[in-house]
């Protein structure tokens, strides 16, 4: 008998397939319910990703289906925007007359471009797009990447046309991870996993990182790298590769568009392990010895996630470590940076065209001038709101996630707010962003909905969320509420679901097994599938495009440079700030758990012992953080393994809480309004590093 099985017979209790959405990757999962009640919860062990296992997040995520503190009725909004918000609890149908009735009111005064949808990457959502985007006309359906990993992104998508490369760490022998915490933040298992392994099979592994990351403890080698310099110590690393002849000299020819621009483009700027150093902090000799192992070890992988990104040089230090890889043909074979397969799963909705309604503007990130941007950048909405700049936005619909807390400058958040016509917050607890709304609808958790997404595995992957417990109070899963608000549009001949899998049949109609099948084993995963180049670069010239041409048709320079991030320390705020994450927490959606919040009940801030020394502070006291717009108290950590001259504020915007539960109000410090807003003038990715700071004893 299965393990899976025996648990249920155990436990008397009914096993139903799921995944755990507690951060964005995702595990498969086997939920164990008994009188509606989840009693247990593992890891699916027959997924790829996670073979069973769960982290402390998954583990303590059954919490989410007795939290008091959920939302459980829509509530409409009392009194005066601006004010601390108070709601009055109101029907379903009174809350979907409400929106329908604003909605028709803001297309026929300013038009469907006027309303814009900001969310989580949750595949539910795509109802909302229906509705919002097909239906009613706006452009503006986007996420929350701007302020996630929107320069990684960027950086893939202009190089191998690939919108979410995955890493085979297992199989290869020389990883670099530039600010790449893959042992310490919210990464998928089953990468982390295979960091250590390959490690435990010989592999040597790099960490630049200005911090001594959980990562770094059990690499070979920390560069203790100056922040935001990581873009020229790359362009040096290619630099000296090509001057050596180090290059994969086929693999370029074959594979790579603008390889010999590229030479020139750095030898013109002098871009040298020399010049480098004086900027990095990082001794030449050092450069060069890593440069010359990385082109002479196979395989090998040069790979970022968000930590190069924070900073408005961040785009092409993101291109630069990637076209470490291309320049050593190490894209797509084992060990490599992988451009994986995408599952057949399609829409769950069939809207025909002739329903449709084309937007007349162009979608608001092109209108602001970043014509290229994966997503919207969130930090330059407040001007769309306020201003009208670049056309007014007079609506904007929330779900699963909370800029007014994520975003720099929390003041100019929460003025936005106060000037929308509506605003609609989709959310399981009362957020910050959701207190500042008009109305707040309550999502069920993933406990309670269903859901079929791609996997995040290495190859081609499907996983299914299926309803484990009936939904708390009247809380509602997205598809049911885009499709009430649909129905008094006029539109619900669209939205003729009965059941949720009337519309998963819809999207899985092109998988092999179809939807009873993904329903009984949880996940479709097909074996990884390496070197598959130049089939899956899905770029303009079907090239790795070291020669951008969607830079270059966007005005801005087709190769990478360096240029000085925007805000520098001085002798008022002598301190360089960063941010770095916490595994035991993923923004809104652990911190009210009471579980995790023991374990790590508290962000805080690393200085380093010469800086601590300096400015008299001491280990485990609470300290004043100031930059020239705010402050906050925090507890202090001193440390060794820390740049100089630098702090790290972890987790910056996941504590702090004034409004959200009673476990996570008022525990730690919300860093973000420290800042003022600087966004990447390419991507648009909020540059959360960008911040100078002096430090004091509390």
């Amino acid at each position: 008998m299965k393990l899976s099985d025996r648990i249920a017979k155990i436990k008397d209790a009914k096993l139903v397939k799921s995944f755990c959405y507690s951060c964005p990757w995702n595990c498969p999962t086997e939920v164990y319910v008994r009188d509606n009640k989840v009693v247990y919860v593992k890891g699916n062990e027959d997924a790829p990703n996670n073979i069973g296992t769960r982290c402390s997040k998954g583990m303590a995520s059954w919490w989410m289906t007795q939290d008091p503190d959920r939302l459980k009725y829509p509530m409409l909004r009392t009194n005066a925007k601006g004010q601390h918000g108070e709601f009055k609890r109101i029907s379903w149908d009174e809350a979907f007359t409400f929106i329908a009735d604003k909605l028709k009111s803001i297309a026929e005064k300013h038009g469907p471009e006027a309303v814009a949808l900001t969310c989580h990457h949750d595949p539910n959502t795509q109802f909302y797009r229906h509705l919002l985007g097909d239906l009613y006309g706006s452009p503006n359906m986007y996420t929350h990447t701007s302020g996630c990993e929107m320069d990684r992104r960027s950086a893939c998508l202009t190089l191998f046309g690939h919108v979410f490369p995955m890493h085979d760490f297992a199989n290869s022998k020389y990883i670099v991870l530039w600010g790449m915490n893959m042992l310490g933040a919210n990464q998928g298992l089953f990468e982390s996993r295979a960091v250590l392994e390959a490690k435990k099979r010989g592999a040597k592994i790099i960490v630049i990182d200005p911090s001594f990351t959980e990562t770094a403890q059990k690499a070979n080698e920390w560069i203790p790298i100056n922040p935001g310099t990581d873009g020229a110590m790359a362009l040096a690393m290619c630099q000296h590769i090509i001057a050596k002849g180090l290059h994969d000299k086929e693999f370029v020819k074959k594979y790579c568009e603008g390889f010999d621009g590229f030479r020139d483009h750095l030898k013109d700027n002098g871009y040298t392990p020399e010049w480098a150093a004086e900027i990095c902090g990082v001794d030449a000799e050092t450069i060069k010895r890593l440069a010359r192992e990385f082109a002479t070890t196979k395989p090998a992988m040069s790979a970022i996630f968000k930590g190069s990104g924070y900073y408005t040089n961040g785009n092409d230090a993101g291109r630069a470590c990637y076209i470490l890889d291309a320049i050593c043909g190490q894209v797509d074979g084992p060990g490599n940076l992988h451009l994986k397969d995408w599952a057949p799963v399609g829409l769950p909705l069939d809207i025909p065209e002739k329903a449709k309604r084309k937007p007349k503007k162009e979608p608001l990130h092109a209108a602001m001038g970043y014509p290229i941007a994966p997503d919207l950048p969130n930090a330059q909405l407040p001007k769309a709101v306020i201003d009208g700049d670049p056309y007014p936005v007079k609506a904007l619909f929330v779900q699963s996630t909370n800029p007014v807390m994520s975003d720099p400058d929390r003041d100019k958040m929460l003025e936005m707010f106060k000037n929308l016509e509506l605003a609609v917050a989709c959310e399981v607890l009362m957020s910050e962003t959701a207190l500042e709304c008009d109305i707040v609808l309550p999502e069920t958790s993933f406990y309670e909905m269903a859901e079929v997404r791609q996997g995040l595995w290495l190859g081609a992957e499907a996983i299914i969320c299926q309803p484990a417990i009936e939904p708390i109070g009247e809380s509602k899963p997205p598809y049911e509420i885009a499709k009430g608000i649909a129905q008094k549009m006029g539109w619900g001949e669209h939205f003729a679901f009965e059941h949720w899998e009337d519309w998963a049949k819809t999207a899985t109609a092109d998988l092999p097994g179809g939807l009873e099948k993904l329903k009984e084993l949880g996940f479709w995963a097909q074996p990884p599938k390496f070197n598959k180049l130049p089939d899956c670069l899905a770029t303009k010239t079907g090239k790795i495009e070291i020669f951008s041409h969607a830079y270059a048709d966007a005005g801005f320079n087709a190769y990478p440079e360096y240029t000085e991030r925007s805000v520098l320390p001085d002798d008022d705020y002598p301190l360089q700030v960063t941010h770095s994450k916490l595994s035991m927490h993923c923004n809104i959606v652990t911190q009210n758990n009471p579980l995790l919040m023991e374990i790590c009940p508290e962000n805080w801030v690393e200085i380093n012992a010469s800086d601590a020394a300096k400015y008299a502070i001491e280990d485990d006291q609470m300290v004043v953080i100031e930059s020239p717009k705010d402050n906050i108290t925090i507890r202090a950590k001193v440390v060794q393994g820390l740049v100089p001259g630098a702090v790290s504020i972890r987790h910056g915007h996941g504590f702090g809480h004034w409004a959200m539960g009673s476990v996570a109000k008022g525990k730690g410090a919300h860093s973000n309004n420290l800042m003022e807003i600087h966004t990447n003038p390419v991507t648009g990715a909020n540059c959360y590093n960008e911040c100078k700071v002096r430090v004091r004893p509390a």
